[in-house]
């Protein structure tokens, strides 16, 4: 059965309005403290860059072992493994810099409080893993043998 919608209204709906509703109170934090806000920005940057080098490292620890990866489009071929320890370099030099103060020298506003967030946000997700979350989490399938 087709449905009825209006053209550009068939997206989730309610996951956009609640991203909204965060970005509107998020950007309120700027208005009491642009510190606070800058810290809450920066904390974005530091937490894709460590989920880039935690995947690229696991992508190379497995070339190192020589274990099979899963099927992917396209390859880099012998260049995998430099440009593969290049990016990890790099981002874990970038990564470093993220915490870096703002300006010298350092007061409590021009502090990157950024490490204070992330350090707690990690150490969080250590004890609620270690505690609850090795007994429960089942990680995901890669390959699947049919036994018949």
């Amino acid at each position: 059965m087709i449905s009825q919608v209006r053209p550009g209204w068939d997206i989730p709906l309610n996951s956009v309005l609640v991203s909204f509703c965060i970005t509107i109170l998020l950007s309120l934090i700027n208005i009491g403290s642009n510190t606070a806000f800058n810290a809450i920005a920066s904390l974005g940057t530091a937490a894709l860059i460590s989920s880039y080098i935690i995947s690229i490292t696991c992508v190379r620890i497995k070339r190192w072992r020589k274990e099979p990866l899963p099927a992917a489009r396209w390859s880099l071929g012998k260049w995998g493994g430099p440009i593969n320890d290049f990016s990890i370099l790099y981002l874990v030099i970038v990564f470093i810099f993220t915490f870096f103060p703002e300006a010298t020298p350092v007061t409590p506003v021009t502090m990157n409080w950024n490490i204070l967030i992330y350090g707690f946000t990690v150490l969080f997700a250590i004890t609620f893993f270690i505690v609850k979350g090795r007994h429960t989490y089942r990680g995901p399938v890669t390959l699947v043998r049919k036994d018949m």
